[in-house]
């Protein structure tokens, strides 16, 4: 993404709030202005905006500090964070009964990101860093995610992605593995992508409001048995 595609007052709000966290003490608007260069008028209203959404509180003697909206927006990451620490023995097994890849891929916005991860130990298994991403438009993962959405929203979604997304697929595809998911409970992707990476994923409610796809990553060859992946991607899930 360019700079020209992001919002310039968002930056310097944004700026507003790692400023007040970094001094972690009361700082008054006349402060946060000169010290971030923000034009006095633009900076009371960015303050006024965030005060009210309760993620900034005014001390009596006006100045600002991080307020309780903010850690309760922070806490919801922090759920996840912890399900995903409570999950990766699971994900481990899960790794050497398949002799396979596994992973946990959230959605970051139109991106599917990789958020945890475990290798079998064999010198060739595919692996897939944490923090890694990719378009939602790609793979067997990003289906599990968008089959979560609305139709209208998963159009929109698949005019965002890059050309390199359509190289090997086409939208027909796409649309397939999301109807695969929400009828079956499961979608593969045999090499669309990349003709050497199979996948197969399902959905995992890893929190109240968060669904993440669990998946098993390989080669051609370790999909032969395609009912044998899913059972056992299932069967961790219902743990």
């Amino acid at each position: 993404m360019t700079v020209s595609q992001t919002i310039p007052a968002l930056h310097k709000a944004i700026s507003i709030i790692e400023y007040l966290a970094e001094r972690n003490e009361a700082v008054p608007v006349k402060e946060l202005s000169y010290a971030l260069q923000i034009p006095p008028a633009s900076c009371y209203r960015m303050v006024n905006t965030l005060l009210q959404h309760h993620w900034i509180s005014e001390d009596p003697s006006g100045g600002l500090r991080i307020a309780f909206g903010l850690a309760h927006v922070a806490r919801t990451y922090s759920e996840v964070e912890a399900r995903l620490r409570e999950f990766e023995p699971r994900l481990r097994a899960l790794s050497q009964n398949l002799q396979m890849s596994t992973k946990v891929s959230l959605r970051e916005g139109h991106l599917t990101t990789t958020a945890l991860r475990a290798e079998p130990p064999v010198p060739n298994a595919i692996t897939s860093p944490i923090g890694s991403r990719i378009h939602l438009s790609i793979g067997s993962a990003s289906a599990v995610l968008l089959a979560q959405m609305s139709d209208p929203v998963i159009r929109q979604v698949l005019a965002s992605a890059p050309d390199e997304a359509w190289e090997r697929q086409q939208p027909d595809d796409v649309w397939q593995r999301i109807q695969d998911c929400r009828e079956q409970g499961a979608c593969f992707e045999l090499g669309l992508y990349h003709p050497s990476i199979y996948a197969c994923s399902v959905p995992l409610q890893l929190t109240e409001t968060a669904v993440v796809a669990l998946s098993a990553v390989g080669w051609p060859e370790d999909f032969k048995n395609r009912k044998t992946i899913v059972d056992q991607l299932r069967a961790v899930v219902l743990e």
